[in-house]
């Protein structure tokens, strides 16, 4: 009798067109973050632990050929077409003297040729918590001017909590 009247009020509030959002609010690094376009969408998601912060980040096409999935641990595979084209290794520090979220990554690009990049970003959480501001900071070991030649993406909150699990001893 219960599922049926849970039933019955999912399905009244779907016909009506109302959706459930998810909370989004001010909660620092934490929560999801996403921005894309009609072909591909990026998504960061950020836990708190211990003292510091896990970071995972996920891409992918609308068409499925193209995928980077990480875990919580940092570690990333880059797809094109269901083959291997890269690697990604994520690793974050708190930056005490400015208050600011750094995301070190190590990019082993397979193919056409094996390349390793190494960057550093700098978040900034903006807009009353609800845009994350990624800038790079540094480059292959060099310190990128910061007179705005520096590459910058934002991306929009869109929940206070994760899609997925975080890793045990997690707060989110």
């Amino acid at each position: 009798m219960r599922w049926g009247k849970a039933l019955a009020a999912a399905l009244l509030v779907a016909a009506s067109g109302c959706t459930v959002r998810p909370k989004v609010s001010d909660t620092g690094y934490t929560g999801t973050w996403a921005r894309g376009n009609d072909r591909v969408r990026s998504t960061i998601s950020i836990v708190r632990h211990g003292d510091g912060y896990r970071f995972r980040w996920s891409k992918s096409s609308y068409d499925g050929k193209f995928a980077v999935r990480c875990g919580w641990d940092g570690a990333c595979v880059e797809t094109l077409n269901g083959v291997s084209v890269a690697s990604h290794r994520f690793a974050t520090a708190l930056d005490r003297g400015t208050g600011t979220l750094k995301v070190s990554v190590v990019e082993s690009r397979l193919v056409p040729e094996k390349l390793d990049l190494r960057y550093v970003d700098e978040l900034t959480v903006e807009d009353g918590g609800k845009v994350l501001r990624s800038t790079t900071i540094e480059r292959d070991g060099v310190v990128l001017d910061a007179g705005g030649g520096r590459p910058t993406r934002t991306f929009d909150k869109v929940a206070d909590a994760v899609a997925v699990a975080a890793p045990a001893g997690s707060r989110r």
